[in-house]
C-alpha cells in the first residue's frame, strides 16, 4: 500500500506557496510606482515654488525689460504652469534637461548637474557610511543597557548641521589662531576655515552630515530597538541553548531594518547638503541648487531637484528590494 501524498509541500520548498512570486512582483511594482510618483512630485513642487516666488529670470538679465516678450517666449515663461511642467517632463524623458538661463547662461543643465552630483557624492556617500556604521557599532554595545546611552548619543547629534558646522569652524579656527600666536605651530595650509580648499574642510562636511540634525541619533535609536527585539527572539535563545554564538544570526536579521534606516537617511542627508555646502563653501549640488533658486534659473533648479529626487527614490526602492530579498516574510506578504 503506497503512502498518501501530502496536501502541500513544506514551507520553504518549491511549490509551498504558489502566490509568493506574485506577491513579491506586486510589492516591487508598487514601489516602482511610488518611485515614479516621487520624481514627478518633486519636479512639480520646485516648479510651483519658483513660479509662485516674486520675480523671474528676465529681471536678472541686463536690459531684460526691453526684450521681455522675446525672452518670455524663448524661455517658456509665458506658458501656464501645468504646460511648463508637462513640457519639462517630456523633455526629461528624452534626456533633455534644457540649458541654464542665469547661473551659467547657455550651459547644458545635464552637464552642470553631473559635475555637481560628482562633487556632492564625495560628501553624501561617506556621510551615509559613517552614520550607519557608527550608529550600528554604538547600538551593538548599548542595546539593553539603559536609556542613558541613547540620551548621550541624541544630545551629541541633536544640533542642526548649520549650527554644528559653525561651532566646529569657530572652535578649530580660534584654537589654531591661539597656537599660531603663541608660536607653537606654523600656519597650516588650510587656515582659516572655510576659506581655503582642503581635506579638512571636506572631512568636516562629512562629519557634520553624518552626526548633525539627529542623523546619528536616529540610526542609533532605530538599531538599538531592533537589537533588543532580535536578541530576545526565541531563535537566539535556541542558538545559545545549543552552545552556539548568536552574533552572526543577529547580524543577518538586522540587515532588513538596517537597509530601511539607511534608505530613509538619504533624504535627510540630501537636504543637509544644501546647508553644509553653503556654510563650508563646498561646490556641489546643494550649493548650486541654492544659487539656481536665488537666480530663478528654472531649468537648472528643476534638473538638480530631479537628480536629488532620483537619488532619494532610488535609495528607498533599493532599500525595499533589499528587505524583500533578505526577509522571506516580506516575500510571502506576512
Amino acid at each position: 500500500m503506497s503512502a498518501a501524498l501530502p496536501d502541500a509541500a513544506p514551507a520553504g520548498l518549491p511549490g509551498a506557496r504558489p502566490g509568493v512570486a506574485w506577491t513579491a512582483m506586486r510589492a516591487v511594482g508598487l514601489r516602482a510606482a511610488w518611485f515614479a510618483a516621487t520624481l514627478l512630485g518633486a519636479v512639480f513642487f520646485v516648479q510651483f515654488l519658483l513660479w509662485a516666488a516674486p520675480g523671474d529670470p528676465v529681471d536678472l538679465v541686463p536690459n531684460g525689460e526691453e526684450i521681455r516678450p522675446l525672452l518670455e517666449a524663448e524661455w517658456g515663461l509665458d506658458r501656464p504652469l501645468p504646460v511648463r511642467f508637462l513640457a519639462s517632463v517630456g523633455r526629461a524623458l528624452h534626456g533633455d534637461l534644457g540649458s541654464s538661463l542665469t547661473v551659467r547662461p547657455g550651459a547644458p543643465v545635464a552637464e552642470l548637474v553631473a559635475r555637481a552630483a560628482g562633487a556632492s557624492a564625495h560628501l553624501l556617500l561617506p556621510a551615509l557610511l559613517v552614520t550607519v556604521l557608527a550608529g550600528t557599532a554604538l547600538a551593538w554595545f548599548t542595546a539593553g543597557r539603559g536609556a542613558w546611552a541613547r540620551r548621550v548619543v541624541q544630545a551629541v547629534s541633536v544640533a542642526p548641521v548649520f549650527l554644528l558646522a559653525y561651532l566646529l569652524i569657530v572652535g578649530i579656527n580660534e584654537t589654531t589662531f591661539a597656537l599660531i600666536e603663541a608660536g607653537r605651530i606654523a600656519r597650516p595650509g588650510w587656515f582659516a576655515l572655510p576659506d581655503q580648499p582642503s581635506a579638512l574642510r571636506t572631512a568636516l562636511g562629512i562629519l557634520v552630515l553624518a552626526v548633525g540634525s539627529g542623523s546619528l541619533g536616529e540610526v542609533h535609536a532605530g538599531i538599538e530597538d531592533e537589537l533588543v527585539r532580535i536578541r530576545d527572539a526565541p531563535f537566539v535563545e535556541a542558538v545559545i541553548a545549543r552552545g552556539g554564538r548568536p552574533g552572526w544570526h543577529v547580524l543577518v536579521n538586522l540587515l532588513p531594518p538596517l537597509a530601511a534606516l539607511a534608505a530613509n537617511r538619504v533624504a535627510f542627508l540630501m537636504g543637509g547638503l544644501v546647508v553644509i555646502e553653503k556654510v563650508l563653501m563646498l561646490n556641489g549640488g546643494g550649493a548650486l541648487l541654492w544659487e539656481a533658486c536665488l537666480r530663478r534659473d528654472y531649468p537648472l533648479a528643476t534638473g538638480l531637484v530631479l537628480a536629488m529626487a532620483l537619488v532619494v527614490a532610488a535609495a528607498r526602492l533599493l532599500g525595499d528590494l533589499a528587505r524583500i530579498a533578505i526577509d522571506p516574510r516580506l516575500r510571502g506578504g506576512a
